[in-house]
C-alpha cells in the first residue's frame, strides 16, 4: 500500500473525483485499521460552483475547503450524518471531492453505500476536519495497493442530492459496483 501525497490532490477536483476511484481510504485508531475502496465520488469547485459550500466565499464552516491541498474537510449533513471530502486545488481555491461510497475491506467486507455509512464505518467525524490526509502520522489517509480498479469501467454522471449545477458530470462511479450509493443516472 502506497500513501498518496499531496501532490496528488493539487488538481483540478473532476481530475481527482476520477483519480481517486479504486484508491484505498485508510482510517488508523490505535491498533485497529479500517480500509475501504473508493468506488463513487463527487466534485465540489468553489466560487464557480452553486452547489459548493464555498461558492460564496469562505465561512467557519467551509475555510478549509481554501487549502492545501489534501486536507480533510469533514462536515455534518442535515444534522444526521458526517460527510468527508478532501480539499483539491491549490491553496486559496476552494474546492473539493466528496467520498459518496466505498467498499469496506478491512476489519470485515462490506458497502458502503452513501456518504453517511462511509463515515461511520470508518469512524469519520467532524473532529477530523482539518487534518492532513499527506501527512506521515496521519489517522485518516488515502493509498493505492496492487488491485485499485482492476480493469473496471468508469463512468461521468451528473451530481446527485444537491438542488443547484445538478447538470455537471463530477459525479464519478465504478460502474455496476454493488456499494454505489444511487442507481447510475443516463450518462453525459
Amino acid at each position: 500500500m502506497r500513501r498518496l501525497g499531496r501532490s496528488f490532490f493539487a488538481g483540478d477536483p473532476a481530475a481527482v473525483a476520477r483519480a481517486l476511484l479504486g484508491t484505498l481510504l485508510v482510517v488508523r485508531d490505535g491498533p485497529t485499521k479500517r480500509v475501504a475502496r473508493v468506488v463513487e465520488t463527487e466534485a465540489y469547485g468553489g466560487a464557480d460552483d452553486p452547489a459548493s459550500h464555498a461558492f460564496r466565499g469562505p465561512t467557519p464552516r467551509c475555510a478549509v475547503m481554501f487549502g492545501p491541498p489534501g486536507v480533510l474537510y469533514v462536515y455534518k449533513s442535515y444534522g444526521v450524518h458526517w460527510c468527508a471530502n478532501v480539499v483539491t486545488g491549490p491553496r486559496g481555491t476552494a474546492s473539493a471531492v466528496l467520498v459518496r461510497a466505498a467498499e469496506l475491506l478491512a476489519p470485515e467486507p462490506g458497502h458502503l453505500r452513501g456518504p453517511g455509512r462511509v463515515t461511520r464505518a470508518l469512524g469519520v467525524t467532524g473532529a477530523d476536519s482539518g487534518s492532513d490526509c499527506s501527512a506521515r502520522d496521519a489517522r485518516v489517509f488515502f493509498a493505492r495497493d496492487a488491485v485499485g480498479l482492476a480493469g473496471a469501467d468508469v463512468e461521468a454522471t451528473p451530481r446527485v442530492g444537491i438542488s443547484r449545477a445538478v447538470e455537471r458530470p463530477w459525479r464519478f462511479v465504478v460502474c455496476a459496483h454493488p456499494a454505489l450509493s444511487r442507481r447510475t443516472p443516463a450518462s453525459t
